[in-house]
């Protein structure tokens, strides 16, 4: 389906938390009020999928195939909160995205109908994580140049129907399921993370993603990452990703993805 929604556009959705049984107990609320939230976090990966809504409904598969978009995470989102989006023109072939919840700005984003630049960063193959056996997070452990591995995942229409109703996502933009949400992509982004150290509660903090084409159902994925900053700020420990998500030798989406996955709390006991 192509889209052709007019701006200034606005949807309010009733958010979800799809991770209350994730390893990442930052989503389960006797966790989070103890980091002094009010609640388990909606994962960042699931905001950003309610903000795809917008390119995809102004621009349809265009912008699915080359396409960017860039989103960062301020505040968080709450299960069974609404949570609205507001995109407005940002310049030719470009969206301005802010969504908000309980009256504050939760997020804000960029997206473009077709990508700036071409350039392409694809990690090289990385060896397949052993579960068992992963050290914790932390500078040594995650170094700058680190190549992380993962499994190969297939796509179908199946798991891509379910993501769209868990993310609020209007099944027509994507096929009914046919074609992935780059959201349902970028949370490989957090796997790939999470198969290859040992995490404790831990944040999804900003992302910005490159589309190149489209994930289908029965396409299999291949998903690389390597580690581009590992640094300290205001007492949080925070990992850079550069990723490629790869079908067969073709990007899919590539991108820098950025977690705080040693929250200055911990630090703090």
């Amino acid at each position: 389906m192509q889209g052709m929604a007019e701006l200034p556009l606005s949807r309010t959705i009733n958010a979800y938390n799809t991770a209350t049984e994730s390893e990442n107990r930052i989503h389960d609320d006797e966790t989070a009020s103890r980091f002094g939230f009010t609640g388990g976090l909606v994962p960042g990966v699931d905001v950003f999928a309610y903000m795809t809504h917008a390119p995809v409904a102004v621009w349809g598969h265009d912008w699915l195939q080359q396409g960017a978009m860039q989103a960062r995470f301020l505040k968080p989102v709450y299960d069974g909160d609404d949570a609205t989006l507001e995109a407005t023109e940002g310049g030719e072939d470009a969206l301005l995205l802010a969504l908000s919840s309980r009256g504050e700005s939760c997020a804000t984003g960029r997206a473009y109908r077709k990508a700036a630049s071409p350039s392409l960063d694809i990690p090289e193959p990385g060896a397949r994580p052993d579960q068992q056996n992963r050290p914790p997070a932390s500078m040594d452990s995650l170094p700058v140049g680190a190549v992380l591995g993962f499994n190969a995942e297939p796509y179908t229409a199946e798991i891509g129907r379910q993501h769209l109703a868990d993310t609020r996502q209007d099944p027509a933009l994507f096929d009914d399921g046919d074609i992935a949400n780059p959201a349902w992509l970028l949370r490989r982004a957090n796997y790939i993370l999470a198969e290859n150290v040992t995490l404790g509660p831990w944040i999804h903090s900003e992302s910005d993603i490159r589309l190149h084409r489209l994930v289908r159902d029965g396409d299999t994925i291949d998903v690389r990452a390597r580690v581009a900053d590992n640094f300290e700020r205001k007492g949080h420990l925070i990992v850079a990703l550069n990723f490629a998500i790869l079908v067969g030798d073709e990007p899919a989406m590539t991108g820098r993805h950025v977690a705080i996955y040693q929250p200055r709390q911990v630090s703090a006991g």
